[in-house]
């Protein structure tokens, strides 16, 4: 009997049946292939809003408390979770593993992971060093070629200069590849410190595997983990779900996790979940991929804000009031915490902090801070400018990047979306 078009093959099937022998309950929904996107989850029959699609009981999803002690023990107090379970599945042993057999023959490849994100990526497209790098021939040698990532990726431009800060602060969708580089750079310490020898390729694998199919999750009755990112459990079969902003309502308790349709699907349908409301940049660097249409997408404008306010005093005012960083750029136009670092451009300190505590106008004029927002936002337009036309010059010149011409054309299309998001908060400033 012939297959249909979607089926996704026989390691899934026999992942799917599995799944459900174990409690995993699935209503009108299976894992297909949509051609040129991979595996998804696709509607075996109508579908209506607020239908539940998966369950997913407590006794089949894989936490720490899964894990064997014996193994658990071997690493210090304050490991973090996602180390650990990467290295119970690169050092368990065959026993341990062998329930999860089907599952991990599920799982993306290694190759996969290569193709699409981009903290792997050959060095001149923005990707970081790794003790198989130069193996793998990514470490060219280049120092001063341009950056192809976005900034809110790489922390790096072409075409201006970073200001400078003189304080730290927490921002969650910037400087992303720093951020995944400290987190596995410590994965890879604690790993080795406690089983030497390690072999990276497969930790590494194992530790993007957790990083991009996780849920959150915490156990009844107790407090959600300092760091968000312990808060981490494994799902076997809803971790098929695609992203988008059209999402699955996702909600768990002590039984388990259920996710239910937010709209009616009709059958052949894909039917997605929501990993949360994130830029294209962070679902670029974290995910290895972004959307067409995402309404939570928008660029930050800190480097090119701190530049124009670079003096310590008026950095100084900014934290004091607590407007220091995270400055968002969106189609729409700009938050009101850009507005006000703009005001600070040109008004005296006793008249912004009045401004700012009190709600005064005075010393307030609209045009002027329009002015310098618009400055800003055309930086970043002259930004996406110049790297699209550079990486259009590499595409064509250099072999390295003509080898990866998808990735090239993946970035291509990122900054495209740059571009647009600048051109039309131009216009909104402009109203």
């Amino acid at each position: 009997m012939s297959r249909p078009e979607w089926w996704p093959g026989e390691d899934h099937q026999a992942f799917t049946e599995w799944a459900m022998e174990r409690g995993v309950e699935v209503f009108g929904v299976a894992p297909a292939r949509f051609p040129g996107r991979g595996l998804g989850m696709t509607a075996t029959r109508k579908i209506k809003k607020e239908e539940a699609v998966v369950r997913v009981p407590t006794s089949v999803i894989l936490t720490m408390d899964k894990i064997p002690s014996s193994f658990k023990d071997q690493f210090p107090e304050g490991t973090a979770v996602q180390t650990i379970m990467a290295a119970f599945f690169t050092h368990g042993s065959e026993e341990e593993l062998a329930d999860y057999k089907l599952w991990r023959k599920a799982w993306p490849t290694r190759q996969d992971f290569e193709d699409s994100l981009p903290m792997l990526w050959p060095k001149i497209l923005g990707g970081l060093s790794w003790p198989d790098s130069e193996a793998d021939g990514q470490d060219d040698g280049s120092t001063s070629q341009p950056n192809f990532l976005p900034p809110c990726i790489s922390g790096l431009w072409n075409s201006t200069e970073k200001g400078p800060t003189i304080k730290k602060y927490e921002s969650e969708h910037r400087n992303l590849l720093l951020g995944q580089a400290i987190r596995l750079h410590k994965a890879w310490a604690d790993v080795n410190a406690a089983f030497p020898g390690t072999d990276w390729r497969s930790f590494s694998y194992h530790w993007l595997i957790l990083n991009t199919r996780s849920f959150y999750w915490v156990e009844a009755g107790q407090e959600p983990p300092e760091d968000r990112n312990d808060a981490m459990a494994m799902l076997p079969f809803a971790d098929y779900f695609n992203h988008s902003d059209v999402e699955c309502d996702v909600k768990f308790d002590e039984d388990g996790y259920t996710l239910r349709a937010t709209e009616d699907y009709k059958k052949g349908d894909e039917v997605y979940m929501s990993y949360g409301g994130h830029p294209n940049d962070f679902l670029l660097a974290e995910y290895g991929f972004f959307l067409d249409k995402n309404d939570s997408d928008c660029l930050y404008l800190d480097d090119i804000i701190f530049r124009d306010l670079n003096s310590a005093e008026k950095q100084e005012e900014l934290w004091l009031n607590q407007y220091y960083g995270n400055y968002q750029l969106i189609s729409q136009g700009v938050c009101y915490r850009t507005e006000v670092a703009a005001a600070l451009k040109y008004m005296n300190e006793e008249d912004w902090r009045s401004h700012v505590l009190e709600g005064s106008t005075n010393g307030v004029d609209e045009h002027k801070s329009a002015a310098i927002i618009k400055e800003w936002v055309q930086t970043y337009a002259a930004e996406a400018d110049a790297t699209m036309n550079a990486l259009q010059a590499a595409m064509e010149s250099d072999a390295v990047v003509r080898a990866h011409r998808q990735k090239a054309e993946t970035l291509l299309r990122r900054w495209a979306q740059i571009k647009e998001i600048c051109e039309s908060a131009l216009k909104a400033i402009d109203l």
